[in-house]
């Protein structure tokens, strides 16, 4: 069992999210910004992270960006989170480091086959 941490200011958001993710089998905890998800992390090992572009504070783009640039982080699996579909968002996306941006608002297929994806048993060996 693989644990999500799920990274968004919205907490009807965070909400459906722990429902799906919980649904396929992996625990998921739940943080309302990026000092709040820092705080989990240090407290928990955490496999991958969906992270809203948007939040309180440090952007989700930041948060990201510091993720992928920490040693002991960067293996961690990132999920953006964005309610904009664009080129753009896509390539701001990829520049901080994201394994893969969604565009909200997401559904339960959809989270399915990216925790299938991404939590593979090859990406956590």
């Amino acid at each position: 069992m693989s644990t999500v941490l799920v990274v968004d200011g919205d907490p009807s958001v965070r909400q459906i999210l722990r429902e799906f993710i919980e649904l396929e089998g992996h625990r998921a905890i739940e943080a309302a910004d990026a000092t709040f998800a820092r705080q989990a992390m240090a407290q928990e090992t955490v496999d991958l992270i969906f992270l809203d572009v948007l939040m309180p504070g440090e952007s989700g783009m930041s948060f990201c960006h510091c993720i992928k640039d920490d040693p002991e982080c960067r293996g961690i699996k990132v999920i953006l989170l964005t309610g904009f579909d664009g080129e753009r968002s896509w390539q701001q996306g990829l520049r901080c480091g994201a394994d893969m941006l969604v565009v909200k608002p997401v559904n339960r297929q959809r989270i399915k086959v990216l925790l299938e994806e991404l939590l593979s048993p090859e990406d956590r060996a």
